[in-house]
């Protein structure tokens, strides 16, 4: 179930802008990118089924509680922000080593798909976003408003897998202009600690909105 129209045509533009804006997931989705574009893909699915949980969550009222308890925000952004700065930690320490061009392991890729479903969860910005985002198009004339928010919802997370996805293989063409450079695989590894640590400096200075 849709709202009217009008309120779709402006939800859609409204939409598609919003996921081209690069920011901390495009960050992320990069800096998985340049190690192997299978990784950029299951760092973008993760990603996807992050925003997915707080789609239904909204659809479902429950952040609503994220936006009406200041206790269960800081709680939230307090257990995201450990969690980005230990990532990035193990990317620090990591040891360098060499970088494969054609194959990537089961474990780099459920580790990127996972750390891109925890880095979207535990960020409570992304639920109030969310339930202030989508309600603005909703018609209560069209019906069922449970059923028009998770309509919607499903629409931008097409739309934001679609450009996450453009997004990895932009990054995947760039990757092969490096990929002979012989210090790279600990170049990224700082430059992804780095995009841990910018995501974790804005989820913990991030403000419950009224």
């Amino acid at each position: 179930m849709l709202p009217d129209y009008s309120h779709l045509v402006f939800f859609l533009t409204t939409t598609v802008l919003l996921n081209i804006l690069p920011g901390s997931d495009v960050l992320y989705i990069g800096s998985q990118s340049l190690y192997d574009q299978k990784q950029g893909i299951f760092a973008a699915l993760g990603i996807s089924t992050g925003i997915a949980f707080y789609i239904v969550a909204t659809a479902l009222g429950l952040t609503a509680i994220l936006q009406s308890s200041s206790m269960a925000f800081n709680i939230i952004k307090i257990i995201g922000a450990i969690y980005l700065l230990y990532l990035a930690y193990n990317m620090f320490t990591q040891k360098e080593s060499p970088i494969s061009v054609t194959k990537t392991s089961l474990k780099s890729k459920s580790s990127a798909y996972y750390k891109g479903v925890y880095t979207n969860i535990l960020n409570p910005k992304v639920g109030i976003f969310f339930v202030t985002f989508l309600p603005q198009f909703i018609s209560p004339s069209q019906g069922s408003v449970g059923l028009q928010l998770l309509s919607l919802g499903i629409i931008f997370l097409i739309s934001g897998t679609l450009v996450n996805l453009i997004y990895v293989f932009l990054f995947t063409q760039v990757r092969h202009l490096f990929i002979k450079k012989p210090h790279l695989q600990k170049w990224l590894n700082k430059l992804t600690g780095s995009i841990f640590c910018l995501i974790a400096l804005m989820v913990i200075t991030s403000k419950q909105e009224a």
